[in-house]
């Protein structure tokens, strides 16, 4: 325990030295926190607003009233909305309900409420959007000024109490950042590097097992990740008010997540550098991974502009997987159950990733020919 504890304090005093590496993991997503934030800190949700009406009168004054509005909320151009049918696989973030009994009040001059629920979070984009759907409606009703009006919108509904606001959003999505930045550029480039210009060998001569070693690289890097992580929460929580709706148990449960998805990629950054045969051959692999990840990751930028059936595909890699039970859990709406594929696909990844660093792994670069 004692010489595993001596080579995490030399490995971290060696990263610590590097000027680049201590810019990408700690400066580069604070930079990024606070330019975001800026552009995008006060909006709850970027990306289309999908709307679900549903019909439950079916006539042809419901028909009309659901036509009007469709037809007013896509010439609009202050909020992109998507209507779309009502359907399992679509997650809408506003639905209106028609009630049964509607063409009957419109005939006999009465007013109908619709009922209005959503899945937003307070901000400007479930303001906007109710703005929109109130006028639509009310421009619908002056087709009958004389009748008292055929439709009532009810008060804003109330947001979401699991929704997810931006800032949440993006300083979680920045520490998966930090994540995959380290695994990948701050990890197995560096073994590569060190590998290389043998630094291994002395490796060797220390009386403990390999493993010992490899452990110790991976906690180093691990106490990297969550010093960056816990500095852009307090950044976000002390300098743009960040608040977190879960409780003991949900920064337990995230943090627990964050560990497990730390150790995943770990294992996937220890492969690259099993595998690679040179730091340029590395380097080359980490970027064919990194920057598909970075746009597709979910992780600063929502991926709701996306089309339905890619976005759900998305949702399956394991970075997506990660991500969203770390946010469940920081709203307070993780489930074991509902969150069960992402523990599963993590674990499964490190182990895999491991079992074949193990057979590839060498100490000198002849090791790999």
């Amino acid at each position: 325990m004692k010489n595993l504890l001596h080579l995490v304090r030399a490995d971290l005093a060696l990263f610590l030295r590097g000027r680049l590496a201590l810019f990408w993991t700690f400066a580069f997503p604070l930079l990024m926190l606070m330019m975001q934030m800026a552009l995008f800190g006060q909006e709850a949700k970027l990306g289309p607003v999908t709307l679900v009406i549903h019909d439950m009168d079916r006539s042809t004054e419901s028909a009309s009233y659901a036509s009007e509005l469709s037809r007013g909320l896509r010439l609009q151009n202050s909020v992109e909305f998507r209507v779309a049918a009502p359907s399992r696989t679509v997650k809408p973030d506003l639905e209106l309900t028609i009630p049964a009994g509607f063409a009957e009040a419109v005939r006999a001059g009465q007013s109908t409420e619709m009922k209005l629920e959503t899945s937003l979070a307070a901000g400007p984009t479930l303001e906007a959007s109710y703005g929109m759907l109130r006028g639509f409606s009310d421009g619908y009703n002056l087709a009958g000024l004389q009748d008292e009006p055929r439709v009532v919108l009810p008060p804003p509904p109330a947001p979401a109490a699991g929704a997810l606001d931006y800032r949440l959003f993006l300083v979680s999505g920045l520490a998966g950042l930090v994540i995959l930045s380290t695994s990948l550029m701050g990890f197995a480039g560096p073994l590569v590097a060190a590998r290389e210009g043998g630094m291994f060998r002395l490796y060797q001569l220390f009386p403990m097992p390999t493993g010992v070693v490899v452990l110790a690289w991976c906690l180093s890097r691990l106490v990297i990740i969550v010093l960056a992580s816990a500095a852009m929460f307090a950044v976000a929580w002390a300098v743009y008010g960040v608040k977190l709706n879960a409780g003991p148990a949900g920064i337990a449960a995230a943090g627990g997540m964050l560990a497990l998805g730390c150790a995943a990629f770990l294992a996937l950054g220890l492969l690259l550098a099993a595998a690679s045969r040179s730091v340029a051959g590395v380097t080359m692999a980490s970027n064919l991974l990194y920057f598909p990840l970075l746009f597709s990751g979910n992780l600063m930028i929502p991926l709701g502009g996306l089309p339905p059936l890619l976005r759900d595909a998305l949702e399956f890699l394991p970075l997506n997987a990660m991500m969203a039970s770390i946010r469940h859990a920081l709203t307070g709406s993780m489930s074991w159950k509902g969150d069960a594929y992402s523990i599963v696909v993590l674990a499964a990844m490190m182990c895999a990733c491991l079992l074949l660093a193990v057979r590839r792994f060498g100490w000198t670069p002849r090791d790999l020919h």
